[in-house]
């Protein structure tokens, strides 16, 4: 059956009302105006109003309450919804995040779900993406916040209006969604204990300097926990990324002039750990031993010891988490992933 014009205004109307509550015109708890404002307002009859009023109330953003109207009650709890299709957001990919792609994708596909990548355009905000997606109808989402800030306040609406969330690679706390990640701990644990094993007991300890993402924490507070006095902790510049080649020759050329230089150097980062090993290599360094989480493709045949990321057990926990999201019942959790350790090639 085709839809009507009456449906299409119901739906006009709910539009605009969830519009309204993301951006805070209605707050979580506020009474909505009366019917008839909101018909005069939009232009429409008070049955439409009604009907879509009453849509709002099935999907329980909305509460009538006797004698007073129509009061906004954002819950968190899981979202009865269908599993049909799932956006996969990001301001950007790699080659780190383009590997979880294709392995949820087939994860997801395998149980009927469909996935599609939509990439958040420069300058807009990731709220303001998902908010999109949900008005679109599309209620489970997959996000990949990397370096960049999400509020809150727009999270919790999301959730009220029933937006079903999992956040990948990163720690958000809250209680509006889930985070699947890497056991950071585990992996720095691992990959200290596997230098030791072949004789490095002088560690050096590369990383980020962004601190806005959790595992660039995570990782260098796990390392100094583990090596309490280490030959060195070298942050690199996040706004060095695209001349990461260039920092990490300055970093080999003052290591190279060291009177006492690390045995191994442990990466917080796959990209910084390739980075830094070819530096060594180009100034004569080949006996320093390199290490980090996350596999990149020149990882092995420049025999870098790697702590690999588990991503088809983070696939799996990610789509299970959006399915405990579409049942009533659910709460937010952190789910770390043990990832492998890789035999580095000599």
């Amino acid at each position: 059956m085709k839809p009507t014009e009456n449906d299409r205004l119901y739906q006009v109307l709910k539009n605009q009302i969830c519009s309204r509550i993301f951006h805070g015109e209605y707050p979580d708890g506020a009474y909505l105006p009366a019917e008839r404002t909101l018909a005069e307002s939009f232009g429409i009859s008070r049955v439409t109003v009604r009907k879509g009023l009453a849509l709002l109330e099935a999907d329980g953003i909305l509460h009538r309450v006797r004698g007073s109207g129509n009061r906004v009650g954002l819950a968190q709890a899981g979202y009865r919804g269908s599993m049909d299709l799932i956006a996969v957001l990001a301001h950007g990919q790699n080659v780190f995040f383009a590997s979880f792609i294709d392995t949820f994708q087939r994860t997801a596909e395998a149980k009927d779900s469909l996935v599609l990548f939509k990439r958040s355009p420069p300058g807009e905000r990731l709220e303001e993406s998902l908010f999109k997606l949900f008005q679109k109808n599309i209620r489970n989402a997959v996000i990949w916040l990397e370096d960049q800030r999400i509020d809150l306040e727009y999270l919790r609406r999301l959730r009220g209006l029933g937006m079903n969330m999992v956040f990948f690679d990163v720690v958000v706390p809250s209680p509006y969604a889930d985070c699947v990640l890497l056991h950071n701990e585990a992996a720095i644990r691992t990959l200290s204990r596997c230098l030791a094993d072949r004789g490095a007991h002088r560690l050096g300890y590369v990383g980020w300097d962004n601190e806005t993402i959790s595992s660039v924490q995570e990782r260098e507070q796990a390392f100094t926990r583990l090596e309490p006095g280490p030959a060195f902790i070298h942050r690199v510049s996040w706004s060095e990324r695209g001349n990461l080649g260039t920092a990490s020759e300055q970093l080999a050329d003052r290591l190279k002039r060291a009177a006492d230089p690390p045995e191994a150097i442990l990466c917080g980062d796959g990209e910084i750990g390739v980075a830094i090993k070819k530096a060594l290599l180009s100034r004569g360094l080949a006996g320093i031993q390199v290490a980090s989480p996350d596999e990149y493709p020149e990882s092995r045949a420049l025999a870098i010891q790697v702590y690999a990321q588990d991503f088809g057990k983070m696939a799996e926990r990610t789509l299970q988490c959006l399915v405990d999201q579409n049942r009533p019942g659910w709460t937010a959790s952190i789910y770390p992933i043990d990832g492998e350790l890789v035999p580095a090639s000599r």
